[in-house]
Parts: structure tokens; C-alpha cells; sequence
């Protein structure tokens, strides 16, 4: 009744989430390094669909899409053909941002600079401390992407699969990763950050869907929810810190329990058949 299953991750998943963000990163990389930029526009997009059949031959083998040899080549071209995908919607986009830290880690590297580090760029490898949340809670993480305007305002993305949460249901779902590296982005780099976007890279909708702070006036495309004012969005970030902060706690108190409402990865009961809880 069970249908018991390693407690692991699906390794399909990950290694395909893996290997996206390593390719979209030397793909980035790599347009900074050819154009001065990291920008895709309709100009560049074909020289960034290049570098990214490039990154993709040359990470592969680090992220093995499949144990099962025969699903390696679909697996492959559906990846491959998502990730073109969004470089063309990037493209289309015509962001104002300039993309200029991606893949920055924090808490992995207790010796490498701080903010006080004005050449430090934030590429992959680490060197950033861990978030101090307060509490003596300390928070370590990879953000994706830092984009930064004209003016310095900041936007922090996430890649995701096909799914987005929009920041409305941040705190109720639990999905305040987000917001911790909106948080970590400003304390760790010194940043003014305005916004904070979960990028899809697949599925039929490609918008990015969070939070950006309408005071800041950046002409960057949203969903008109995802819009608020400067208050709003502070309180958001503060409120999805102190969520952290308590799961922190309980977590120090082995305050473990019984959670049908919550328990399954996207809200209900896992097991609703046998679940013998009353709350």
C-alpha cells in the first residue's frame, strides 16, 4: 500500500537540472567573453546557441542524463531543444539587465572575500561567507544569476523546470529560497536588490514569475502581480527570513511531528489512505 521508494532524489531530475544550469552559465560566460556582454539579444542569440551546444557536449559527461543508455539521446535533444528555447525568449525579451554573477556560491568558503572584495565577480567556485540569519543560524547556497540594471538595482534569479511560484504564495507554499538569496544578495555583496524572479526553462509559459519592487521603475517585462511597493517587498523578504528561522529552530528542537496538511512535496497528505493524525 506504501509502495516504498528510496528516500533519494529521482538522479534524472537533478542531473538534468545540473546540467541546464551549467551550460546556461558557460553559455553567459562565454557571451560576456566574445561580446563584452552576457546579454542575449536577437543579434547574439545565434552565437549563444552555439556556446551552448558547446557547454552542453562539454558537461555532459559530469551530469549523466540517464542510467539507461537508450534514453540518453532523447533526454539530450529535449534539453538541448528547452534550453534554445528560452535563449530565444531571453532574446525576445530585451531586458535592461546586464546579467553579471552567475552561479554564486556562499557558506561553501569560510576564507574567501567578503563584501569588502570590490574584484571579487562571483563566478562559480565560491568564496562568499555563509548568511548570517541571526539566532546563530547560518544559511550556505548557489544563486543562479544576478542580472544588474543602469542605476545598480539588482535581480536575483532561479532557474526552474516547467513550475513557478509567484510571490503571493511564497510564505503559505514554504517557498522562500527565493527570498533568502534576495537577502543574502544584498548582505553579502552589497547590493540593492529590486527584484527576485524564478526563471522556468521549460514548459509553455517562459515568463518569469516573483517579486520586483514597482518603486525602483525598471522597464523589465512582469506579470502585473508580481509588481510591489518597496515596504511590501521588504516585508516579504522579512517575514520569509523568519519562516527559515523557526523551521531552524524546530529543527534544533527535533520538533518533528506529524504534518498531513504539509507533508507532501507540494502540500496534502503523502499517504491519506493510512494517515491516522487528526490535524
Amino acid at each position: 500500500m506504501l509502495r516504498p521508494e528510496s528516500i533519494e532524489p529521482e538522479p534524472e531530475p537533478l542531473a538534468r537540472g545540473g546540467l541546464a544550469h551549467a551550460a546556461l552559465a558557460d553559455t553567459l560566460e562565454g557571451l560576456r567573453e566574445r561580446t563584452g556582454s552576457a546579454r542575449v539579444s536577437t543579434a547574439r542569440l545565434q552565437l549563444a546557441r552555439e556556446l551552448l551546444r558547446e557547454a552542453l557536449a562539454r558537461h555532459e559527461a559530469d551530469f549523466p542524463l540517464s542510467a539507461r543508455a537508450e534514453r540518453v539521446p532523447g533526454a539530450r535533444r529535449r534539453l538541448q531543444s528547452d534550453l534554445e528555447r528560452y535563449l530565444r525568449h531571453a532574446a525576445a525579451e530585451s531586458s535592461p539587465l546586464e546579467p553579471r554573477w552567475l552561479e554564486v556560491e556562499f557558506g561553501f568558503d569560510a576564507e574567501g572575500p567578503g563584501t569588502e572584495d570590490a574584484n571579487f565577480k562571483g563566478a562559480r567556485g565560491g568564496g562568499l561567507p555563509a548568511l548570517d540569519l541571526g539566532g546563530g543560524v547560518m544559511l550556505r547556497g548557489r544563486i543562479d544569476r544576478i542580472d544588474v540594471g543602469p542605476a545598480g538595482e539588482a535581480v536575483v534569479y532561479d532557474y526552474k523546470g516547467a513550475g513557478v511560484t509567484p510571490a503571493a504564495r511564497w510564505l503559505q507554499d514554504g517557498k522562500i529560497q527565493l527570498a533568502l538569496y534576495m537577502r543574502a544578495a544584498e548582505r553579502l555583496l552589497g547590493l540593492r536588490v529590486v527584484g527576485g524572479m524564478y526563471q522556468p526553462l521549460s514548459g509553455a509559459d517562459l515568463r518569469a514569475r516573483g517579486v520586483l519592487d514597482a518603486g525602483a521603475r525598471m522597464q523589465l517585462e512582469c506579470v502585473r502581480t508580481d509588481l510591489m511597493d518597496t515596504a511590501e517587498l521588504d516585508r516579504l523578504v522579512h517575514e520569509a527570513v523568519q519562516l527559515a528561522l523557526a523551521a531552524a529552530r524546530q529543527a534544533q528542537a527535533g520538533a518533528i511531528e506529524a504534518r498531513p496538511r504539509t507533508c507532501a512535496y507540494s502540500g496534502g497528505c503523502t499517504y491519506p489512505a493510512i494517515c491516522r493524525c487528526g490535524r
